[in-house]
């Protein structure tokens, strides 16, 4: 028979087990935490700032897609994120505004060549990846919303630069969620007031201090939605004024937002206007914010690709940003490897 002693041996070393266990984990947990807000803060410190400085925006749009399960994953053990998952899922959406780009200017060879089923096809990714950009960026506006809680119609306490950064690429991503569920055919479901709530967060930023982007995303929302416009507004003129500071500070992200109100109004002579004077002011380029003139760089460059598939077929010819296709003196030179 087991002797009284031995069960209590046994029990005991039970209960020193299961307590062990415990400590360990919870001592892992201690450990994964901090690791989640060192590497929070490293990221806040030294990645953003290296990224900002960067003139390339497809490891920018990989990194985004690489990093955010592994830094967001943090927040399951205490750590808070939100800041920067704010910058890594807009970025993450560059991937897929991307894809998406490549489709619609394949829905229009497909229908300039009077193929219907690849232009079918085309359309339809074109959706699925809007689709997938759409919920990227929502989730980065909401994450924006999570990390500074504003209340009602005032403006958050934006203490330092990366949180106007922040509150900046959030309200633009919010802003671009809207548009990509409109073309995904509201897959998505993004809440039409977020444009109300974008014009009004722009407002907390100052407008000198970022290059005259607030007042460039407010006009282009007063442009699309006049309804949301103060008395009096000018927004084209806004706009012009927005991509001059850009042009001057070198950060041309105003004129983008400028582009993208011409192409939506289908203002054709101001389109021309936004895309020439990008493409004629890149000698002058902030060297800390080179990530965001190149990522406004490739929101001109897919606007006048689809212009010139539109017209002609095929996309702008290298190094011809900025020429059309009907220039007369500004013709780009045609290479013969281009035809190959």
């Amino acid at each position: 028979m087991v002797s009284l002693a031995c069960l209590r041996s046994n029990t005991a070393l039970k209960i020193f087990t299961v307590g062990l266990a415990a400590t360990l984990l919870h001592g892992c947990g201690m450990i994964y935490k901090t690791t989640g807000d060192v590497l929070v803060g490293f990221g806040r410190a030294e990645m953003v700032p290296y990224m900002m400085s960067d003139n390339d925006s497809r490891i920018a749009c990989a990194a985004g897609e690489a990093q955010t399960p592994l830094l967001l994953s943090f927040q399951r053990v205490g750590a808070h994120p939100d800041k920067l998952g704010v910058l890594m899922y807009a970025t993450a959406a560059g991937c897929t505004d991307a894809l998406a780009t490549e489709e619609e200017l394949r829905y229009m060879r497909a229908v300039k060549q009077g193929n219907v089923s690849e232009a079918q096809d085309a359309r339809i990714s074109q959706k699925r990846y809007a689709a997938i950009s759409a919920a990227r960026q929502h989730e980065a506006y909401r994450r924006m919303i999570a990390a500074y809680k504003p209340k009602g119609e005032e403006c958050p306490k934006l203490k330092s630069d990366f949180d106007q950064l922040v509150w900046l690429i959030g309200n633009l991503s919010g802003a671009q969620a809207l548009v990509n569920d409109g073309v995904s055919d509201g897959t998505v479901g993004v809440p039409r007031d977020i444009a109300a709530k974008v014009e009004r967060g722009a407002a907390c930023l100052n407008n000198d201090e970022w290059w005259g982007a607030p007042r460039g995303v407010r006009a282009s929302i007063w442009s699309l939605l006049p309804m949301l416009a103060p008395k009096n507004a000018k927004p084209w003129e806004e706009l012009e004024a927005s991509a001059d500071k850009g042009y001057k500070a070198g950060v041309r992200l105003g004129s983008a937002m400028y582009a993208l109100a011409a192409y939506s109004k289908g203002d054709n002579e101001r389109l021309r206007k936004a895309i020439r004077g990008y493409a004629a002011n890149g000698d002058n380029i902030n060297a800390e914010y080179r990530m965001i003139d190149i990522i406004a760089g490739t929101m001109i460059q897919n606007i006048s690709d689809k212009m010139w598939t539109e017209a002609t077929g095929k996309r702008t010819p290298l190094s011809g940003l900025g020429t059309f296709w009907d220039d007369a003196k500004n013709a780009p030179k045609v290479n013969i490897d281009d035809l190959l």
